[in-house]
């Protein structure tokens, strides 16, 4: 049904135009202005104060080089922390222990030897501990200044401050743990295994996941409601978003939460923070004293201070409550929460408000049904159209720009393209509301969108409440704007009244989704598409098509008061917002090119196949460029390979000049049977000392147990029938790993091992040529490795078949010659 607009709407004056303009221009700069990190304090401040320019000082020191486990860098950064907090009043200590963990839903066991650098400073009258955790390792490709250099000055630099003064009544831990890179295996270790860890109340971890930006409070356990409370109060600058918690869960068997992750599942309330700008940095040769924003130090060590002042002199039985909050920033250092069980009630309101809304347009003659009905599926179609659209550009840029193609977490000059993808959005969205409009009213469209938004704010009030506000809050100032509109003038009309309504309305929107759709939310698709290939870059735009659909009005208005000209007026946004999109993408593209400042990644991996002698180049690059094509000719076909344990994916494979490089081994310490069961106890090393081993074990019906180094692992969950058992040991100690199995079957176990080095053989370095400074390893799990395999058939000891080897206490030791069987 076709209902024209009002003539009053269709004459707006400019000026008014310019009004509602600017008031939307000023709130996307406040919702901007949320993500701006306070400013650095100087070293000469006074010692009382945080100084990330005195934090920056230690960060100099060990975040010259990757510090890997085991790394030589690693063990470095270890002696000097040790050595710092000695200097500063307190008695660290190193905790050693084998570490094993399990994510939910993985296959495989991440395990390895860690050390962890542990501090107490004791309070007056304690009611519990709090812990300030920071790994201390970094990615075998970066120098870790962000992630999590930064988070280890921070907490020295905070120690320094609380020693001084003296004045807690709780316990502070200082964790500094290794392995967080390597399946948080430094945390698991320490909450396991170190007496300390029962004292613990309150665990606070800082992360990076980039090179700068505002801290944000990204995790907390459950039952938070007090916790936020103290959270607002003891910090002064707060940052924050329960909807990006609450997406976080829908994640928890990634872990998305690092090393809080293990606290909390201990049973400690937890709070995590991390700042996540140019997350191109992450895990790449440019997470580097260079690029990192001394700012977000700052930020994090505003956190650490004041948490630790803070809830150091509170009861720490009292800080979980019986319910979880709801928590977002409304202005810079503004935070406002309430209780969840608020949540229901909101839900309940506004869409009580919504019934009003539409009862009260019916009777006045301005909204139908059938109109209302159909806006509903437009709206809807729209969005779905935007998505699809953006997708598509995004994935043409992506094949025809070479430069897009690269390893990479996020991409260079990511902000132009997601601005880029913002005006394609609108572009689209007010395309096809400019051709609904001649056949549609315009009260009709706006309540169907608010429908879309009512049945958002339903399901997230249901099942996700942390994330409800962004859709409750919004929609309940727009219906009480259009309420009050219905009241007074029946229709949307011109006047300085409305005009001055929808500004307002339109406030709630724009600074509660802009920081969730540019920051948060997109520095975490940034990874997925990373990690997936699928172009999560592009998902955060839904919210511009959502708040598309509560600014319909302005949209109306803005269009009509800059052009009285109909056919101009019509497309003269979505050909602007085309305009500007092209545009973007234009320079983004440009600019898309590498040098020093913005390297290429790439990678290539030597394997050695001990059971047949042959060596390969492998790649899991894209495109071969001028650095890694010296590996490959011209013939080169695409393939699977297994750069990383136990991840096939598309790539290069060539044959390798042959290195002579020694192949991990078993050495059988027991090996016994007892009915159908059968139990192994093996030794596992890497004669040549590389850093990690992959462990692959088969067996003919079932792993009944296993332990490596004596610590049981838990193989419940584990698929097909537990026949598998698949481990990675990172900082494998030079004597080798024990490794305990029982089976039960007596049939022959196989075993295949691949040892991993970082860096390609020494002996080839002087025929390899040297990256340019234009280039940069892709973060990947190691540094161009160094992979030699080695595949073992164990049979049950019968007869003759091993006679001739030596003897030692009634324990025979063997050398097994590996069966001719290649794994490449």
């Amino acid at each position: 049904m076709k209902l024209s607009l009002s003539r009053s709407v269709e004459q707006i004056s400019l000026s008014k135009s310019l009004f509602l303009l600017l008031i939307l221009l000023l709130s996307v700069v406040v919702a901007l202005w949320q993500l701006i990190p306070p400013a650095v304090i100087p070293v000469s401040a006074p010692l009382t104060e945080f100084s990330a320019q005195r934090a920056m000082q230690h960060l100099e020191v060990i975040a010259q080089k990757p510090r890997p486990m085991g790394s030589t860098a690693n063990v470095a950064a270890r002696e000097y922390l040790v050595k710092e907090l000695t200097a500063i009043g307190l008695q660290p200590t190193v905790q050693k222990t084998t570490a094993v963990q399990r994510f939910p839903g993985s296959s495989v066991f991440e395990s390895g030897t860690v050390y962890n650098v542990i501090a107490r400073l004791q309070g007056s009258n304690s009611s519990g501990a709090i812990a300030l955790n920071a790994h201390y390792d970094s990615g075998a490709t970066a120098p870790g200044a962000s992630d999590c250099g930064s988070c280890v000055v921070t907490l020295v630099e905070t120690a320094r401050i609380l020693k001084n003064e003296s004045s807690l009544k709780n316990d502070v831990i200082f964790v500094f743990t290794d392995g967080e890179e390597n399946g948080d295996l430094g945390a698991r270790a320490f909450v396991k295994e170190h007496p300390w860890a029962k004292d613990i109340r309150l665990a606070i971890n800082f992360e990076a996941m980039g090179s700068g930006g505002a801290s944000l409070l990204y995790s907390t356990s459950e039952n938070n409601n007090t916790l936020i409370k103290e959270f607002v109060k003891a910090v002064p600058y707060p940052f924050t978003s329960s909807f990006f918690s609450s997406f976080l869960n829908l994640f928890s068997a990634q872990r998305l939460g690092c090393d809080l992750e293990e606290y909390m599942d201990a049973g400690s309330a937890g709070l995590g923070f991390f700042y996540g700008a140019d997350t191109p940095a992450y895990h790449t040769n440019r997470d580097n004293i260079q690029v990192i924003d001394p700012r977000s130090i700052q930020h994090q060590g505003s956190y650490a201070l004041g948490l630790a002042r803070h809830f150091g002199n509170i009861n720490l039985d009292n800080i979980t409550s019986n319910t979880d909050a709801v928590y977002f920033n409304i202005l810079p250092g503004v935070v406002v929460y309430y209780s969840q069980a608020w949540v229901i009630p909101q839900m309940a309101i506004t869409g009580l408000l919504l019934i009003a809304v539409v009862i009260l347009g019916i009777q006045r003659k301005q909204l139908t049904l059938k109109g209302v009905s159909f806006s509903v599926v437009a709206f809807v179609l729209s969005i779905i159209s935007a998505v699809i659209l953006v997708n598509l550009v995004w994935w043409l840029a992506k094949i025809l720009n070479p430069n897009l193609q690269i390893f990479i977490i996020g991409y260079y000059h990511s902000d132009i393209y997601h601005a880029a993808f913002i005006a394609l959005t609108i572009a689209v969205m007010s395309a096809f509301y400019t051709w609904l409009l001649t056949k549609f009213h315009l009260h009709d469209l706006f309540l169907g969108a608010m429908f879309v938004w009512a049945a958002l704010m339903v399901l997230t009030s249901l099942l996700m409440p942390g994330a409800s506000y962004l859709f409750t809050l919004p929609l309940f100032f727009t219906l009480l704007g259009l309420g009050w509109i219905f009241l007074t003038s029946k229709q949307i009309d011109n006047s300085w009244q409305q005009v001055i309504i929808f500004s307002i309305t339109a406030i709630p929107g724009i600074i509660l989704l802009i920081p969730n759709q540019v920051y948060h939310f997109a520095s975490l698709m940034n990874r997925f598409e990373a990690l997936t290939n699928i172009p999560f870059t592009t998902l955060p735009t839904v919210f511009t098509a959502l708040l598309f659909g509560l600014m319909l009005p302005h949209f109306v208005l803005l269009r009509n008061g800059f052009s009285q000209r109909k056919i101009r007026r019509r497309w003269l946004i979505p050909g602007i917002a085309i305009f500007v999109s092209v545009l973007l993408i234009g320079v983004a593209t440009v600019n898309s090119g590498f040098d020093a400042k913005q390297p290429k990644t790439n990678s290539v991996a030597y394997l050695l196949n001990g059971d047949t002698g042959k060596s390969f180049w492998i790649s899991s690059d894209n495109n071969l460029d001028e650095w890694t094509s010296q590996f490959f000719d011209d013939n080169t076909a695409k393939s699977q390979v297994e750069i990383s344990p136990f991840r096939l994916v598309s790539g290069w494979k060539a044959p390798a000049p042959k290195v002579t490089l020694a192949s991990p081994n078993i050495e059988i310490i027991e090996d016994m049977a007892k009915g159908n069961s059968r139990k192994l106890q093996l030794k596992i090393n890497s004669p040549r000392q590389a850093d990690n081993i992959q462990v692959q074990v088969k067996v003919a019906q079932k792993i009944l147990s296993a332990s490596i180094n004596g610590k049981l692992l838990d193989l419940n969950g584990l698929t097909q029938n537990q026949r598998f058992l698949n481990f990675i040991y990172h900082n494998l100690p030079s004597d080798g790993i024990s490794l305990t199995l029982s089976a039960n079957s007596t049939k022959a176990i196989e075993i295949t091992l691949r040892d991993y080095s970082n860096g390609l053989p020494s002996q080839l370095e002087g025929n390899i040529k040297k990256r340019t400074d234009a280039m940069m390893s892709a973060p990947m799990a190691m540094k161009d490795p160094t992979i030699v395999t080695k595949k073992f058939i164990l049979p049950l000891s019968k007869s003759k078949i091993y006679s001739g080897f030596p003897q030692r206490r009634n324990k025979q030791t063997f050398q097994f010659v590996a069966s001719a069987f290649t794994i490449i």
